[in-house]
C-alpha cells in the first residue's frame, strides 16, 4: 500500500505573485534632473579648461550617479537617462499612450529567479476586465533589512491612461528555472532546518535520505542532492507521518547512513 515515484528530470517553472504599486517618485525625478545638469556643468567646465573646475564638476556628477544607483537605477537606466537629456515625467504623472513605473518588493529567496527583462503581468483591482503587460528594467542592489526584500522595477504599457500613480497592482512573473531532477513535493518530508524524503531499495525496504530542495513549483520539488535520477521515492504521506517514532529511526537513520524498515 506505499505509493512510490521515480525522480525525474523536468522543466520548471517558478510563478511569483506580489503587490506592487505605480510609482509616484518626485525624489527620483529630482535626482535624475540633477545628474543631468551636473553633467551640463562638467561639459561646460571642459570647455573652460580649468582643472579644478573640471575636477570639482565631475565629482557633483559622480556623486549624483551614485544616488541614483543606490536609489535603483541599473547602469542601462542611467545610460538611457544621459541620452534623452531630460527627467522622466511619468515619475511625476502619467499620460495615456505612454508608460508608467512599477515598484513590486520580491523576497530575498526569489531574488535568483527574477533578472533583468523578464516579462510580468499586471492586475488592477479596480480593472479587473484588464490585464497590462509589461518588463523588469531593474532590481535595486540593495536589501530592505526589515522586510527582507528587494525592490523591482518594471515599465508598464499605459494605453488607456487608465493607470494612476499610487494605485496598487497584483503582479506575477513567471521564470523558467530550467531542466532540474524533481520528485512530487509530498516525497519531502521537512523537520526543522533538514529535509528528508525515503528511497526504495532493491530489497523491497525504505532508506531515508537527508536531501537538499531547491525550488517548488506545479506539486514538484526541485532536489539538488541526495538521490539519483530514477530512483524511487515514497510519496505516501501516512507513510511517513504515522508514527513519532518512524520519524525518530528515520533521523537516526538517516545520520548514520543505516536503512529502515517499513513494517
Amino acid at each position: 500500500g506505499i505509493k512510490t515515484a521515480p525522480v525525474q528530470k523536468i522543466q520548471m517553472k517558478k510563478a511569483i505573485r506580489t503587490v506592487g504599486r505605480i510609482a509616484y517618485d518626485p525624489e527620483l525625478y529630482q535626482t535624475q534632473e540633477e545628474y543631468l545638469q551636473a553633467i551640463q556643468a562638467l561639459r561646460r567646465a571642459e570647455t573652460g579648461n580649468i582643472p579644478e573646475v573640471t575636477e570639482q564638476a565631475a565629482k557633483l556628477v559622480d556623486s549624483a550617479q551614485i544616488k541614483l544607483r543606490l536609489m535603483g537605477l541599473s547602469e542601462v537606466l542611467i545610460e538611457e537617462l544621459e541620452k534623452s537629456d531630460k527627467p522622466d515625467r511619468s515619475l511625476l504623472y502619467l499620460d495615456a499612450g505612454g508608460s508608467a513605473w512599477l515598484y513590486a518588493p520580491i523576497y530575498e529567496y526569489e531574488i535568483p529567479l527574477v533578472k533583468v527583462g523578464d516579462g510580468i503581468k499586471v492586475e488592477v483591482p479596480a480593472l479587473p476586465e484588464k490585464e497590462f503587460q509589461g518588463a523588469i528594467r531593474s532590481i535595486d542592489s540593495v536589501l530592505d533589512p526589515i522586510t527582507r526584500s528587494v525592490r523591482v522595477r518594471a515599465v508598464l504599457e499605459n494605453p488607456d491612461g487608465v493607470l494612476k500613480p499610487e494605485m496598487y497592482v497584483n503582479v506575477s512573473l513567471e521564470t523558467n528555472i530550467g531542466e532540474v531532477l524533481a520528485v512530487p513535493e509530498e516525497a519531502v518530508f521537512t523537520t526543522g532546518e533538514r529535509s528528508l524524503l525515503f528511497a526504495a531499495r532493491p530489497d523491497g525496504t525504505f532508506e531515508p535520505r537527508e536531501v537538499i530542495v531547491g525550488s517548488k513549483s506545479g506539486g514538484f520539488a526541485e532536489i539538488k542532492s541526495g538521490v539519483g535520477e530514477g530512483e524511487g521515492v515514497v510519496t505516501s504521506g501516512n507513510f511517513l507521518m504515522d508514527s513519532e517514532s518512524r520519524l525518530k529511526a528515520a533521523l537516526e537513520g538517516a545520520g548514520s547512513g543505516g536503512a529502515h524498515q517499513h513494517g
